[in-house]
């Protein structure tokens, strides 16, 4: 009996042993139909991976936070030459009039490698209840995050109450400002 060879749809009516022919042939239909899905699913997901959509960066808050009546807002981290420079505002909510009198910055990874203390310079003058004051501190030296690296900086404030004078008490708070590195 002589072999019949059959093509496309008549080639399902036929039994396997003959059909092993176009078998090739449906896998190239199926590489060429669903190739072109997958080189595209390829280039989408290869875009979301270098485009920093799933980095730590990405899901951390940005945050100022130290005690719940001084509120520190706005505030920003960024890169300036070789430095890197913190600038906030403080809001005195306490109800009663302030004299900052040190506030420390403790980092890792900014200025120093591993953990640093720096000193900062306190405000000259009392923060009336509801006023704010503003703070920058520059961190020099060798090691210097890059732009869009994500950092916190712990801020160690002591202060007096001024309610009555000569201001009195010595109270001390700490908080942490967390924020990704700008460019200016």
């Amino acid at each position: 009996m002589a072999r019949k060879e059959a093509k496309g749809q008549a080639s399902t009516q036929l039994p396997a042993a003959t059909c092993r022919p176009l078998l090739g042939q449906a896998a190239m239909e199926y590489l060429v139909t669903y190739g072109w899905a997958l080189v595209v699913l390829f280039i989408v997901v290869a875009y979301l991976l270098t485009s920093g959509a799933f980095s730590a960066n990405s899901f951390s808050a940005q945050e100022c936070v130290l005690q719940p009546d001084l509120y520190c807002s706005p505030f920003v981290i960024y890169r300036e030459g070789q430095d890197t420079k913190l600038m906030f505002s403080l809001t005195n909510g306490l109800g009663f009039p302030i004299n900052i009198t040190s506030i420390n910055y403790t980092t890792t990874g900014i200025g120093a490698s591993g953990r640093h203390v720096y000193p900062g310079t306190p405000p000259v003058g009392i923060i009336a209840s509801g006023m704010g004051m503003d703070f920058n501190q520059t961190f020099t030296g060798d090691v210097q995050p890059s732009a869009n690296d994500f950092r916190t900086i712990y801020v160690e404030l002591a202060y007096s109450n001024c309610k009555s004078l000569p201001c009195s008490g010595s109270y001390v708070t700490s908080g942490r400002i967390s924020s990704v590195i700008q460019k200016k």
